[in-house]
C-alpha cells in the first residue's frame, strides 16, 4: 500500500513542474470532434506532462460532450449526447434512435460520472464498474431542447465489458433547464449534479447522488435578475478544481459564485461579468482565481474572480474549453481544417500564453471539446496497524479516483487513539502509539484528521482497532502484617513481562507516599513467584503501603494500598479516610470479618447504615450527605470503634 507523499503547494503550471496533488481528478482519455483523442499520463490533477495525441479511426464527427476512464486509466466510454460510444468505438446506446431524447449540438449538453454505489473505497463495494450519463438540452439546434435532462447508467469492469444498464429516466421536465449543466463532488464520493433553469431568473437546480441514492432537485437563487437564458442562448456551467466555485455563463453575462461542495447550495455572487460574448467557452483556471471566456469562436478572455484583473490570450480564440490534468487549458482551437488544439498554459500567470498542437492521423476538431466532470477523491482511511502487545504503528491513505496518494499538510495532521490521551499533534504520518495495559482485549477507534495541501479541505478517517495489552505483571495478592520488629510484607506474581523492579512505598496518612525500598523482578517469568520486605518501621497506629512496578521501558503500575495496624498500639479494626471529606469515606477494614457500619449526625439519629462481608475489604460510605459532622460507627463481633468525620 502506498503511504501519502508530499508535494511543493504552487499554483505556477509548465513543463517539468513538481505539483501539489488535488483531491479531485479528471478523467485522463478524452475523446472530441471528428477522430480526435487526447491521452494523458495519468488522471490525477495537476501532474506535468504532456498529452498524447491521435485516434483509433473513430466515427464521431459531432460537437464533443464527455468522456470517462475506468480506475486504470482506460477509456471506459464517451458520448456525444446522439449516441454513447464504448472505448473501442462500439456503439452503446443511440440515444436519437432508441429512445428519441437527444440529438444536434452537444458542447454542454451532457455529463457523466461513477454510480457513488458502486465505487466506494474501500469499503467493500465493487468499484470501476457503473457509471450514469445526464444528457441535457440544447437550446441553440437540434431536438434536445424539447427532452429535458435524462439520466442513463451504464455497467461493466473492462472496455470490451461496458454495457448499457438503464433508462433514459428523466429527472426534470422539458423546456425548464437550460443547456448549462455540470458536476461536482461532495468530498465523500457522492456528486451534484446542477443546472441552470430557464423557468426562474437567476435560479440553479441541483441533486445529491449518493451511495444512499439520489435526493432532490433543491432550487438556490443567488444575486439580482440578469440571466438571460432563452431557447436562442449559448449557455455553461463550470465549477473549480477545488469545488467552491461555480460560475454560468448565458445572455452575454457571466456570474461566478460561492459553492459548498458538503452541502451543494449554490451562495453568494463573488462577480459578474456583463456585454460578454454569448458561447460555450468558460472555464476556470487551476487555482480557481480566474476564469477564462469566449464566444463562437471569439477571442479568448480573462478576468480575476476577486479584483479587476482582466485580459485577453494574444492568438487564442475557441468556442469551448476544458482544464486538463497537467494544469493547462485546452480549447476548440479553430486552426486550418480544425485540424489543431489551442492550449493556454501558466493560466494564473499575469500573461497567459498561448499555443497550437496539431492533431494527427487526419483527425479534426469541429467545434466543441470534451466537458469533464471533476471526480471525487476516494474515503480516506486508516491501515490496518501493524506490531503486537501494547504498541501499535498506524498510517493512512487518501486517494483520488485513479488510486494515487494525495499530499497532505503535514502540520494540520491530529491523531486520536480512542484510549483517552486526547488529540495529538506532531506526531507525523505513521506515528507509533503505546495503549493502555488491560489485560483483555479492547476495541479503540482511531482517529485521524488532516487537511490536503492544495485546497485545504478537511478530511477525517477512522478505524476500530483491537488491542490486547497484557498487563505488565500480574500481582495474585499483596499483604501486610505487624511484627516486633517492623511490617512484614509479602506479595506474589503469577506472571511478569518485561518487569525492571518493584518501588516499595509508605504513607502515614493514605494520601502521601514515600519511596522505602526498591525490589529488583524477575524480568520475564510464567511461574508464581513471591516476594517479601521487612519494613523495620517504629510508627504508631496505622501505616499505608502500596507497589509501583516498573518496566525495563520506563512503564508503570501502581499496586491497591493497604494498611496495616502497628501491634503496639490498641486493635484499631478499620481505616477511615480522608477525614474531612468532599465525596464518600474509604473504610478500609484490617481484619477480614463481618461488620456493620452505622453513621449519626450530631443529634444521635442514624442517617445511614451498611452490613458488609467478611471478605469486603473496601466500603464506600457517605456519599449523599449534607455537609456537615458525623460519627462513623465499626460494630464487628469482635470489637466496636468510633470515628467523627466531617463533610466539606
Amino acid at each position: 500500500m502506498k503511504k501519502i507523499s508530499f508535494y511543493s503547494l504552487i499554483f505556477i503550471f509548465a513543463a517539468n513542474t513538481a505539483f501539489a496533488q488535488s483531491p479531485y481528478s479528471l478523467s485522463p482519455n478524452w475523446v472530441f470532434g471528428l477522430l480526435g483523442r487526447m491521452s494523458f499520463p495519468t488522471g490525477n490533477y495537476p501532474v506535468a506532462g504532456a498529452p498524447v495525441l491521435g485516434n483509433t479511426t473513430l466515427n464521431e464527427g459531432c460537437e464533443s460532450s464527455t468522456a470517462i476512464s475506468f480506475k486504470n486509466n482506460t477509456m471506459a466510454f464517451y458520448t456525444n449526447t446522439r449516441s454513447c460510444m464504448r472505448g473501442d468505438n462500439t456503439v452503446l446506446r443511440d440515444f436519437e434512435a432508441t429512445d428519441n431524447t437527444c440529438s444536434g449540438s452537444a458542447t454542454a449538453g451532457g455529463v457523466t460520472f461513477p454510480d457513488p454505489a458502486r465505487n466506494n473505497y474501500p469499503s467493500g463495494n465493487i468499484s470501476n464498474d457503473a457509471f450514469y450519463i445526464i444528457l441535457g438540452n440544447d437550446m441553440t439546434g437540434g431536438s434536445c431542447g424539447s427532452k429535458g435532462l435524462n439520466r442513463y447508467r451504464f455497467t461493466g469492469t473492462t472496455g470490451a465489458a461496458m454495457a448499457f444498464g438503464a433508462g433514459p429516466a428523466n429527472i426534470e421536465v422539458p423546456g425548464y433547464p437550460s443547456e448549462a449543466l455540470t458536476v461536482a463532488t461532495d468530498g465523500l464520493g457522492g456528486y451534484w449534479v446542477i443546472t441552470h433553469t430557464r423557468g426562474l431568473a437567476n435560479t440553479f437546480r441541483v441533486w445529491h447522488y449518493t451511495a444512499a441514492g439520489v435526493t432532490g432537485p433543491t432550487d438556490y437563487t443567488v444575486g439580482s435578475a440578469f440571466f438571460s437564458d432563452n431557447a436562442g442562448s449559448q449557455s455553461y456551467l463550470k465549477v473549480n478544481p477545488c469545488q467552491n466555485r461555480i460560475a454560468f455563463m448565458g445572455g452575454n453575462t457571466i456570474s461566478i459564485c460561492s459553492f459548498d461542495r458538503t452541502t451543494g447550495t449554490v451562495t453568494a455572487e463573488l462577480k459578474r461579468l456583463t456585454g460578454t460574448t454569448s458561447g460555450p467557452g468558460l472555464e476556470f483556471s487551476p487555482s480557481g482565481n480566474r476564469i477564462f471566456y469566449s464566444g463562437l469562436g471569439a477571442q479568448v478572455n480573462w478576468a480575476d474572480v476577486v479584483g479587476a484583473g482582466a485580459g485577453s490570450v494574444a492568438g487564442c480564440s475557441s468556442w469551448s474549453m476544458q482544464l486538463g490534468p497537467d494544469g493547462n487549458l485546452y480549447t476548440s482551437g479553430l486552426g486550418s481544417g480544425n485540424a489543431n488544439i489551442g492550449v493556454i498554459t501558466n493560466a494564473d500567470a499575469v500573461t497567459p500564453t498561448f499555443t497550437n498542437i496539431a492533431l494527427t492521423g487526419g483527425a479534426t476538431i469541429f467545434n466543441g471539446f470534451v466537458n469533464q466532470s471533476w471526480l471525487s477523491p476516494e474515503s480516506p482511511f486508516v491501515n490496518t496497524p501493524t506490531g503486537t502487545g501494547c504498541d501499535r504503528t498506524v498510517s493512512f491513505d487518501f486517494e483520488n479516483y485513479f488510486n494515487t496518494d494525495i499530499p497532505v499538510t503535514a502540520s494540520t495532521v491530529v491523531w486520536n487513539f480512542g484510549d483517552g490521551s486526547g488529540n495529538l499533534t506532531g506526531l507525523g504520518l505513521t506515528p507509533t502509539h503505546t495503549f493502555p495495559s488491560t489485560g483483555s482485549s479492547v476495541g479503540y477507534t482511531i482517529t485521524v484528521t488532516f487537511d490536503d495541501a492544495y485546497c485545504g479541505h478537511s478530511w477525517t478517517a477512522n478505524r476500530v482497532e483491537n488491542v490486547n495489552c497484557p498487563l505488565p505483571v500480574t500481582l495474585l495478592n499483596f499483604s501486610g502484617a505487624s511484627r516486633s520488629e517492623g511490617v512484614l510484607l509479602s506479595w506474589q506474581t503469577a506472571m511478569e513481562l518485561n518487569n525492571e523492579y518493584f518501588d516499595i512505598q509508605r504513607s502515614i496518612d493514605g494520601a502521601n507516599f514515600q519511596s522505602i525500598h526498591k525490589r529488583a523482578g524477575a524480568g520475564n517469568s510464567n511461574s508464581l513467584l513471591s516476594y517479601q520486605y521487612l519494613d523495620p518501621y517504629e510508627g504508631a497506629g496505622i501505616v499505608y503501603y502500596r507497589l509501583v512496578q516498573h518496566d525495563f521501558d520506563g512503564k508503570t503500575a501502581t499496586s491497591r494500598v493497604i494498611a496495616v495496624q502497628l501491634s503496639n498500639k490498641p486493635r484499631v479494626p478499620v481505616s477511615i479516610a480522608p477525614n474531612p471529606f468532599a465525596e464518600s469515606v474509604v473504610l478500609t477494614k484490617l481484619v477480614d470479618e463481618q461488620a456493620t457500619i452505622i453513621i449519626y449526625d450530631i443529634l444521635g439519629r442514624v442517617v445511614e447504615s451498611k452490613t458488609t462481608s467478611a471478605d469486603e475489604s473496601v466500603v464506600y460510605i457517605g456519599n449523599n450527605l449534607l455537609k456537615g459532622t458525623y460519627l462513623v460507627t465499626y460494630i464487628s463481633s469482635e470489637s466496636t470503634y468510633t470515628q467523627k468525620v466531617e463533610k466539606q
